[in-house]
């Protein structure tokens, strides 16, 4: 059997699991058309809106509170977030 034939046998191409999309790509996606300055409430609000998945949602809901001036304010602010929460493990 040769390589080729051996991956595809394996599943194919149905098999191999889809990147998921980074933080940052998800992020822009549940804040689509946000006009900034938002307080943490707000930025929830339109993650909402926008369908964002719970997980997100959960990030967004454990900012600090106040306002974000700008969409690269909010990610800074969650990966902020995410590097305290893996210190805490």
């Amino acid at each position: 059997m040769t390589r080729a034939r051996s991956i595809a046998g394996e599943g194919g191409s149905e098999a191999r699991a889809k990147p998921l999309p980074s933080l940052a790509s998800l992020v822009r996606q549940a804040l689509q058309g946000a006009v900034y300055p938002l307080s943490t409430e707000q930025l929830s609000c339109v993650a909402r809106e926008n369908a964002a998945p719970a997980e997100l949602l959960s990030l967004l809901g454990a900012l600090p509170r106040g306002e974000f001036r700008s969409i690269d304010a909010v990610e800074f602010a969650l990966e902020a977030e995410a590097q305290e929460r893996s210190r805490d493990r």
